[in-house]
């Protein structure tokens, strides 16, 4: 039995926003920075806090360093590149995605990108997302809405296709 799943979305600025923090925040290495920077800023304000003079302006910009690199690494550069993608009308078409045995064919009316299940690596499922990795363009994750899906059994179809076909 052919089974297949078509499900269409246009996507939005806050769905590449959304996308790229959850992407980024995918990685252990990003992860493991966080950490980082949350014992950074906690060992700076203990530091501080156990001085009975006021914090230099040097000081102050150490306490502030952790907060500012959170920020631009999970606010400002998801934003810039949303903004970017949408400019983009390859990026900002509505988009159709055919999932079948055969691969996943995602098309625009710009473009359409056939992917067999070989060169798939992996589903991440999110609450809003699933992202989709290549094994060869591990830094591109393909996304689909949820919204996207008419109802549950397309979905659920769509997570048994993308179960049974990808590397376990």
């Amino acid at each position: 039995m052919n089974q297949s799943v078509t499900v269409h979305y246009t996507p939005t600025k806050k769905d590449y926003t959304h996308v790229l923090r959850l992407f980024i925040f995918h990685f252990t290495g990003t992860r493991i920075s966080v950490v980082f920077l949350v014992v950074a800023f906690g060992l700076i304000i203990f530091s501080l806090a156990s001085k009975a003079v006021a914090p230099s302006v040097f000081e102050i910009i150490w306490v502030l360093l952790p907060p500012l690199i959170a920020v631009f690494m999970f606010i400002i550069q998801p934003s810039r590149y949303a903004t970017q993608a949408m400019a983009d009308k390859h990026l900002a078409a509505e988009t159709t995605w055919d999932v079948s045995s055969s691969g996943v064919e995602i098309c625009t009316q710009y473009d359409s990108t056939r992917l067999e299940w070989s060169s798939l690596d992996k589903l991440l499922t999110y609450k809003d997302y699933y992202l989709l990795l290549m094994k060869t363009h591990r830094n591109v994750p393909l996304f689909l809405p949820r919204r996207a899906f008419n109802n549950g059994e397309q979905q659920k179809l769509f997570l048994h296709l993308m179960a049974s076909h990808l590397p376990k």
